[in-house]
């Protein structure tokens, strides 16, 4: 007898394939390099002067800072990308309309 698919075979089967996919991206963060910590050093002493000493705390917001905004940089250029396709599909869209439009006409 054949298996009959109800909605929530389909939401089994989405809700596993997701969860697969969630656990193949990886969401790692890379440590600091010696010469991310080295550069970081310099901007701290660069601000605080000689005479104050920074922390590995201070170190690792700045770089976290650097992390975050580079992340920000590729996200906003995944959405640019993004916009211009939804902005061509669009166009796409309006063009086959009138091309419908002037052959509902043109009958």
């Amino acid at each position: 007898m054949a298996h009959v698919w109800s909605s929530e075979d389909a939401f089994v089967g989405l809700k596993r394939s997701l969860s697969m996919r969630r656990t193949q991206i990886s969401h790692r963060v890379s440590e600091p390099t010696a010469e991310d910590l080295e550069r970081i050093g310099a901007l701290l002493r660069h601000i605080g002067g000689q005479q104050v000493s920074w922390g590995a705390q201070a170190s690792l917001d700045v770089w976290v800072i650097e992390q975050r905004a580079r992340l920000d940089q590729q996200m906003s250029e995944r959405i640019r990308i993004t916009s211009w396709a939804l902005v061509a599909a669009t166009v796409g869209l309006v063009v086959c309309t009138a091309g419908l439009i002037w052959a509902t006409m043109a009958v």
